[in-house]
C-alpha cells in the first residue's frame, strides 16, 4: 500500500524475499564481514538497529555475541529477523523487537547497555538521519563500538533522489522497467570486463545478492547522505573516536567504526 509520503517500497518485504533463498555462502560472507571489522565479539553485547533480514544479527550470534537485541520499524523486517532467529533455534539471549531509531522513549531502556551498536545502511532512511545517529550514540557503553554505514554525499544526490521517487510512484510495469534497466547496466559492466553477463546476480559483501540490493537501492526512501568529514565531526562532538573508515563513491555507503571514549578520558 502507498505510504503517506509516497513510499510504496517495503524493505521488510524485500528482506523476506531474500531470506527465501539465503544460502550458507551468504551467511559465511556476513560472518567474514563482522570478523574483518570487529575481530572479537564473543561474550559482548550487541544491538542491531534496523535489523532488516536479521542476517547480521545471526552472524553476531554465531560468533558468540550475547545478549543480542535486534529491532526494526518495519514489521516485515521484524518478521524476517524472527524467522532467521527461529532457524537458529530461538536462542534466549537474542531478542527481536519492533522499534524505531527515532523513538527516544523506546531507546531509553537500552541507554549505554551495549558493547557493540550496529546499524548498516539504515539511519539515512529514517527521514531524520542526524537525530537517528545521535540517538544510537546513546546506546553505546563507554569504551564500546559503533559500526554504521551511511550513503555517500555527492553531486548526483538530486538525480538519485528523483530516481527513487520515480520508482516509488511507478506502477507494477514501471517498477519492472526501471529494475530491468539496472540489471542491463550490471550485465553491460560484466561484458565490458570479459565476464559472463548472465551471472550478474552475485553475492556482495555481507551476503546480499545484487538483485535484492537493486530493489533496496531503488526503493529506499527517505534518503539522506553525508560526507566522511561531516560524520566524523558529528561523532567527535559526542565523544567518539574514529577507529576505521571505508569511504565509498557516491551511490554507495561510507562505512565507519567508532569507539566511545571511556569515562574520565
Amino acid at each position: 500500500m502507498p505510504h503517506a509520503d509516497g513510499i510504496t517500497f517495503s524493505f521488510g518485504e524485500n528482506w523476506q524475499s531474500f531470506l527465501k533463498h539465503v544460502s550458507k555462502e551468504a551467511i559465511e560472507m556476513a560472518l567474514a564481514d563482522t570478523r574483518e571489522w570487529i575481530p572479537d565479539v564473543a561474550g559482548r553485547s550487541v544491538i542491531d538497529v534496523g535489523c532488516g533480514s536479521g542476517l547480521s544479527s545471526l552472524a553476531f550470534h554465531l560468533r558468540g555475541a550475547k545478549p543480542i537485541v535486534s529491532f526494526d520499524v518495519d514489521p516485515r523486517s521484524v518478521a524476517a529477523t524472527r524467522s532467521i532467529r527461529a532457524r537458529a533455534g530461538d536462542p534466549p539471549d537474542w531478542q527481536v523487537l519492533d522499534g524505531s531509531a527515532l523513538d527516544a522513549a523506546f531507546l531509553t531502556a537500552f541507554a549505554e547497555r551495549f558493547d557493540i551498536v550496529y546499524s548498516w545502511g539504515v539511519l539515512h532512511h529514517t527521514g531524520a538521519m542526524w537525530s537517528a545517529i545521535a540517538n544510537v550514540c546513546r546506546l553505546v557503553k563507554p569504551g564500546g563500538l559503533l559500526w554504521i554505514a551511511l550513503y555517500a554525499k555527492g553531486p548526483l544526490y538530486p538525480r538519485h533522489l528523483a530516481l527513487k521517487q520515480a520508482y516509488n510512484r511507478a506502477g507494477r510495469f514501471g517498477k519492472w522497467y526501471i529494475e530491468r534497466k539496472h540489471i542491463w547496466w550490471y550485465m553491460k559492466q560484466r561484458m565490458r570486463s570479459g565476464r559472463n553477463p548472465f551471472t550478474w546476480n552475485q553475492r556482495r559483501v555481507r551476503g546480499m545478492d545484487i538483485w535484492h540490493d537493486i530493489l533496496d537501492w531503488l526503493g529506499g526512501l527517505p534518503y539522506e547522505v553525508a560526507t566522511v568529514p561531516e560524520v566524523e565531526a558529528f561523532m567527535q562532538e559526542r565523544g567518539f573516536l574514529t577507529r576505521k573508515v571505508l569511504p565509498s563513491d557516491e551511490g554507495g555507503n561510507h562505512i565507519f567504526l567508532f569507539q566511545r571514549r571511556d569515562e574520565g578520558t
